[in-house]
């Protein structure tokens, strides 16, 4: 019997390496790693090669490290067809420490749960202060930002994103993840608490907005097209910019930042949308310094 573990960067192996330190020999967690330029194709991959050399019915659980992360994502669909193996989101050392020792899976996650539940809010002493957010102004359509990401609702959308834009409302726009009952399901456990959720076609999209059925609100609209932003502008919606923010790497896509690979076509679709009078800029996270798509062209990537 095995676990899988899974994190953003190294921090699952980082887990398992101090875990040997503490318990001795780890043989019972294999580790997925999921970096910037790896697609939900690269995380799947890892899962399944794991469950077909270890064995799909040993797994007892994976363990990612953020709930609504990409790894917890991408898990989601892999337990589908596993129906034993646990999806648990919270990874840390105390918990690995704990299956280590022997203890069952429900019995480690309930003794972690306890040591933060021991402190209690009344000994903290705590400063309510609320972080200054960088609130775009919302179009008069209620769009705030659109950003084009290929794993859609993730750990930074979920996160960093929707509280930094002070978004009220994620909407989703594409036409083939109406088709998806499990992607569909990802992207609902995904979104932040009080934050509505709208998973809707390109067309129905368009005309929503168009008829200014949001325009009270503060949309949040992520994509993982080039071709669906051009055809949002075609059916005359109004954007004041585009934020390229993630496009992981695949065969025949050239690599323009460390997040952001493309193909000759997807990078057409960006001329066209900046041809429609619409700027194109990249930034994965709203710390990272905002850029004209064009500047990394001209420069040859990176």
């Amino acid at each position: 019997m095995y676990y899988i573990i899974a994190s953003h960067g190294t921090y699952a192996q980082s887990c398992k390496t101090s875990c040997e330190m503490i318990t001795g020999h780890v043989n019972d967690f294999e580790v997925v790693t999921f970096t910037e330029n790896m697609t939900y194709e690269n995380v799947e991959k890892q899962y399944n090669d794991i469950l077909s050399e270890k064995g799909k019915d040993k797994c007892i659980a994976i363990i990612t490290d953020l709930f609504g992360g990409t790894p917890y994502n991408v898990a989601l669909r892999v337990i589908s067809k596993n129906e034993n193996t646990k999806l648990v989101a919270g990874l840390c050392q105390q918990l690995l420490v704990l299956l280590n020792s022997d203890e069952s899976l429900s019995s480690a996650m309930e003794q972690t749960a306890q040591i933060f539940m021991n402190f209690q809010k009344d000994d903290i002493k705590q400063e309510e202060s609320k972080k200054s957010i960088q609130s775009e102004p919302a179009q008069d359509n209620g769009i705030i930002n659109l950003r084009l990401d290929e794993r859609l609702i993730h750990g930074q959308v979920a996160t960093y994103w929707t509280r930094t834009l002070a978004a009220e409302r994620i909407m989703v726009i594409d036409d083939e993840i109406l088709k998806d009952e499990i992607g569909m399901s990802a992207l609902k456990l995904a979104v932040p608490s009080g934050v509505h959720i709208s998973v809707l076609s390109v067309e129905n999209a368009a005309k929503r907005l168009n008829n200014g059925i949001y325009k009270n609100q503060r949309v949040f609209v992520v994509v993982n097209k080039t071709n669906t932003i051009y055809r949002l502008l075609k059916l005359g919606l109004n954007l004041k910019e585009v934020n390229i923010g993630n496009m992981g790497k695949k065969e025949d896509r050239v690599c323009i930042t460390k997040s952001v690979y493309c193909t000759t076509e997807e990078i057409n679709d960006i001329y066209k949308i900046e041809d429609m009078g619409v700027p194109v800029f990249t930034q994965m996270v709203p710390n990272d310094e905002k850029r004209t798509f064009k500047s990394y062209l001209d420069k040859g990537g990176k």
